[in-house]
């Protein structure tokens, strides 16, 4: 369920027995957004199913595309939506955790 967005991108809060809580915000941080990537790619390694790693490669994708024309990325995003809720871009904290594992996720699979 964490992923069920119109934008592939994953919601920054589930409960593994309900899905989204209610009331869960659409806002997610960018870099927790992207993170996934390794952790659900192994995780399709691991068990033979793909469902995962495409599941986290979709939303890394999206984030991607979501990008400013300078070709940088906000600290949060709404994961309805796709609008940049706090669009200022950096290399501190909230954005710099997602370029590395772009390339991360570029170097395992």
């Amino acid at each position: 369920p964490a992923f069920n967005t119109t934008t592939s991108i994953p919601y920054g809060t589930i409960n593994l027995r309900t899905g989204v809580p209610e009331g869960e915000t659409t806002e997610a941080c960018t870099a927790a957004a992207g993170s996934l990537s390794l952790e659900f790619g192994m995780l399709s390694v691991l068990t033979g199913n793909s469902k995962y790693g495409i599941a986290a490669r979709d939303a890394l994708k999206a984030i991607y595309d979501l990008r400013s024309k300078l070709g940088l990325v906000g600290r949060h995003i709404d994961v309805q939506t796709g609008r940049w809720t706090e669009p200022q871009a950096g290399i501190g904290s909230n954005i710099d955790s997602l370029y590395e594992y772009y390339l991360k996720h570029y170097i395992l699979f």
